[in-house]
């Protein structure tokens, strides 16, 4: 009984040195992805062969552009961008729309409904900048991402944006 054991043992331990050369052989440069040097560059191609089960080859590789493109802009403003390629889409830093609807909460901050479907909180609880359903409103980007909704006697007013 005890040489069928040796003998099982044997060919189990055949078998792992068999299947680890096998697999030594194939990481070894058996696809093209494995010769690309840049690290990142690889996994692109590697993602691209061999794409994730929620994203379709080719989404896979437009989210990797845009990712790539945002890094490489990180840190420009919009001027600098405009001057790399003048035929890019530039963001909006206003737009203008009519007041639908008017509303307050009970801690005194008006709620906004645009014409346009977006939904405004002004987020100052004040008396001045009286609003009216029909008026036209306009909101500009300010600093560090805020907004401020500009009522039709400009008087500018922070806002944030809820739908």
């Amino acid at each position: 009984m005890s040489i069928s054991w040796l003998s099982a043992l044997a060919l189990i331990a055949s078998t792992m040195t068999l299947g680890s050369a096998a697999a030594a052989d194939s990481a070894a440069g058996a696809h093209p992805c494995a010769t690309v040097g840049n690290a990142s560059k690889r996994l692109a191609c590697y993602d691209r062969a061999f794409p994730p089960p929620s994203t379709s080859p080719s989404s896979a590789g437009v989210a990797e552009e845009k990712t790539a493109d945002a890094r490489q802009e990180f840190g420009l403003n919009q001027a600098q961008l405009r001057e790399q390629d003048p035929e890019r889409d530039v963001a909006l830093d206003r737009i203008e729309a009519k007041l639908v609807s008017l509303s307050r909460r009970r801690t005194g901050e008006r709620v906004l409904t645009l014409d346009n479907g977006q939904i405004w909180l002004l987020t100052e609880v004040t008396s001045k900048g009286q609003l009216r359903v029909g008026d036209a409103v306009q909101i500009r980007t300010a600093a560090l991402g805020s907004f401020m909704l500009i009522t039709p006697a400009r008087v500018p007013l922070r806002a944030r944006r809820l739908q």
